[in-house]
């Protein structure tokens, strides 16, 4: 068996091993913790989905500037951390929707599939919308920019591409 240690509260005596599945990870960050890949790829159009295909959409690319949110709700809604892009929510074009949303205890909206349960979006309060970089498929023409909420991340992992840290939100 194993666990998301997002999902944990700390402090958890846990570190981080070796990473799995390099092969499929997205084009916007080194999974071995280094700094983010060259860009090679610039795609006019994104292509995102759930795991299980039964929310599909498109939206205008690249991705551009990606963000790590390591607060506790994104811990926890994730088991890790939450990697997303700045979008605007009416220009993504629904190809098959089948959404539920939670509201977070701060009034914004997190988008997920009740079928398996892939996160999707996160709708702020004040109507700041963006969209989870892992539901993109490459190429996506992003790039990991900054970690934000610091402060609150887990402590079975140490952040070491040489990248932005912020200890609350930018």
């Amino acid at each position: 068996m194993s666990f998301a240690p997002g999902a944990l509260d700390g402090p958890t005596g846990l570190e981080t091993g070796e990473s799995w599945f390099h092969e499929d990870a997205g084009d916007y960050y080194d999974p071995a913790g280094g700094p983010p890949p060259r860009l090679t790829d610039t795609p006019s159009l994104l292509h995102g989905a759930c795991l299980c295909g039964a929310n599909r959409f498109t939206l205008p690319g690249p991705m551009g500037r990606v963000t790590a949110c390591h607060c506790t709700q994104c811990r926890k809604t994730s088991g890790h951390y939450a990697a997303s892009f700045d979008a605007h929510e009416s220009q993504l074009d629904w190809q098959a929707r089948h959404l539920a949303e939670y509201v977070t205890p701060g009034g914004g909206r997190r988008g997920f599939c009740p079928v398996c349960a892939t996160s999707l979006f996160f709708r702020a309060a004040d109507g700041s919308f963006s969209v989870e970089a892992g539901c993109i498929d490459n190429p996506t023409g992003g790039r990991l920019a900054a970690h934000i909420f610091v402060e609150d991340k887990g402590d079975y992992y140490a952040l070491t591409d040489g990248l932005l840290q912020f200890p609350h939100g930018e």
